[in-house]
């Protein structure tokens, strides 16, 4: 376990120093408007006169509070800059690599968590399977390219929610560590939802339960409930997020449906919005089946492995950073689960490391790079088949979406037999 952990951080720390996504840059704005107006941070985290705020993008922030205070703090120590300009007609973002560094390292330890976490989980089922499923997440080309080459927070909110899974005899703990992952990052609340479920399954201490639950997601906003409360009346637009519409680039949407309609749109001119605007319907009806399949089998793991893979089947706007925690909690249902299932899970969590390959990824080590790396940028281009069109990407985005329905329903499906059993059982009592 220990060469595996050197293997991982010794390749991300090799990446890190030389690349970074333009969500780097807008951090740097984030953090600078979180300096300035500290507890009053949401009244201005919207888009409106971003340039005037020092960020280079119009993006609003639209998380929690957790990654704007760390983001806050690294600039505090560190210091770092973005250079923003327009020069003949093309907008250039240049990011301080120091600045870069030092947030990707809060996103490496992050990563070194979830492994070690993964590990851990595993272990008491086998010590080959724990060794194995660190070795899947950890060296896994996704989870690399979000923390160490891109630079996305998604792996330390599943660091959160993981730990809360591990600590689960320390109940108290554990809910309050599921509510505060979504304090850091809420793409995590279908398997927030799945433990409130078993929380009122579990019958006795079940309000316990949520109310700490509701203390882990609530006790980051702390300061700004105490100190400037009217800030939070926007955070429900904010959190909100952007209206349904067409995933540009392509290339960037893991939906299969979602790409598949876009591209329609593109080469052919069709309406087909109407495939993405009502996303929450397939959802409701694939975590109902995951609801069910735990009133029988109360593994809070393979449930909530199971609540996010219906998260990332479904979701609209499957964006790439989104895959690390699907990785990792595959890994998971294919430690806890068995035959077919295991197999289908395994080549999933493959399957998803496939994209940073087909990407021209050395994109991201020159274009925010004022000073590039150019062995590193030549060396990342021999490794990647650097793929341009759009077709391949929809393919691949198709058939990660196929795979997670397939794993949704063949692990759901069955529980159904002893739901009739169920409902015939009070039907026979009543009479």
């Amino acid at each position: 376990m220990i060469v595996i952990i050197l293997l991982g951080l010794s390749i991300r720390l090799i990446l890190a120093p030389y690349s970074a996504g333009s969500d780097l840059a807008q951090f740097y704005g984030f953090a600078g408007t979180m300096l300035e107006h500290r507890a009053c941070f949401y009244s201005y985290a919207d888009a409106s006169g971003f340039w005037i705020k020092g960020w280079p993008y119009p993006w609003p922030y639209v998380y929690g509070p957790v990654m704007a205070y760390l983001l806050a703090a690294v600039r505090y120590l560190v210091g770092g800059s973005i250079n923003a300009f327009w020069r003949d007609g093309n907008y250039y973002v240049y990011i301080d690599p120091t600045w870069a560094f030092s947030v990707k390292l809060i996103f490496i330890l992050a990563d070194t968590a979830v492994a070690l976490l993964l590990y851990l989980l595993i272990r008491e089922k086998s010590e080959k399977l724990a060794v194995l499923g660190a070795v899947l997440y950890y060296l896994n080309p996704i989870t690399i390219h979000v923390s160490a080459v891109y630079g996305m927070f998604d792996d330390l909110a599943l660091a959160f929610f993981l730990l809360g899974l591990y600590l689960t005899r320390r109940e108290r703990l554990s809910y309050a560590l599921y509510g505060f992952s979504l304090a850091v990052k809420h793409t995590l609340v279908f398997p927030a939802l799945l433990s409130i479920w078993d929380a009122f399954l579990n019958g006795r201490r079940a309000i316990s339960r949520v109310l700490f639950f509701l203390l882990g997601a609530l006790t980051p906003f702390l300061p700004m409930m105490l100190f400037c409360p009217s800030s939070l009346r926007e955070l429900p637009d904010l959190l909100r997020g952007m209206e349904v519409s067409y995933t540009l680039p392509v290339s960037y949407s893991m939906n299969g449906i979602s790409s598949l309609a876009t591209y329609l749109h593109m080469t052919e001119g069709r309406d087909t919005l109407f495939l993405l605007r009502y996303w929450y319907v397939s959802a409701f009806i694939l975590l109902s089946l995951v609801l069910i399949r735990h009133v029988f089998n109360r593994n809070l793991v393979v449930s909530t492995a199971l609540a996010y893979a219906v998260f990332t089947a479904t979701y609209w706007r499957v964006n790439p950073q989104y895959l690390v925690p699907i990785v990792a909690f595959l890994i998971l249902l294919a430690a806890f689960e068995e035959g077919a299932v295991t197999i289908l899970t395994l080549f999933t969590v493959v399957y998803a490391g496939i994209w940073p390959i087909m990407q021209p990824s050395a994109f991201w080590f020159h274009v925010h790079m004022e000073n590039p790396n150019w062995t590193l940028v030549h060396f990342i281009d021999s490794i990647t088949f650097r793929i341009f069109s759009d077709e391949p990407y929809v393919a691949y985005s198709v058939g990660l979406t196929l795979l997670l329905y397939a794993l949704i329903l063949s692990s759901t499906i069955p529980y159904l037999k002893n739901l009739k059993a169920w409902l015939s059982e009070r039907e026979r009592v009543r009479t």
